[in-house]
């Protein structure tokens, strides 16, 4: 099913490794205002420009190798954002808003709630044949532990 809007299953042993985390504050401020300015300050998922932005990192997987490579960054809005970390929006946020999230998702994405359930029982699978493996971050040439 093609998305503008994805939940992205990270595996486990990812979790708390990236850029943002990684980096010195100064240097991730420095990138993330170019990505906001890059997008021309909205949400380059949805479009919305009246809602703080974040920098989300973009990642792409071989599962064969266990490798997570950067892939770019991409200009979002909180609610874009929670719909990326559905998993861990789901352990931290309210009932509520998830399920405005849930909505957000089928809004941006034009699809139905039984689309987005069909979603998420897919990347649950995913997670399932991630779980005990472990994944090396990547980022152009450059390993990250």
């Amino acid at each position: 099913m093609r998305l503008k809007l994805a939940i992205e299953p990270i595996p486990q042993s990812t979790w708390g490794k990236s850029l943002a985390n990684l980096m010195p504050q100064r240097e991730w401020d420095k990138i993330r205002h170019e990505a906001y300015k890059e997008a021309d300050y909205q949400c380059e998922v949805c479009g919305e420009v009246n809602l703080p932005l974040f920098c989300h990192e973009k990642w792409r997987f071989d599962d064969k190798r266990c490798v997570q490579h950067f892939a770019g960054f991409e200009a979002c809005c909180e609610l874009c954002s929670d719909v990326h970390h559905f998993g861990r929006s789901k352990e931290t946020k309210t009932k509520v808003y998830v399920e405005r999230l849930i909505k957000h998702w089928c809004k941006v994405n034009g699809k139905t709630r039984q689309k987005f359930n069909q979603h998420l029982a897919e990347t649950y699978v995913v997670n399932r044949k991630r779980v005990n493996k472990y994944y090396v971050v990547k980022v152009g040439r450059r390993i990250l532990s």
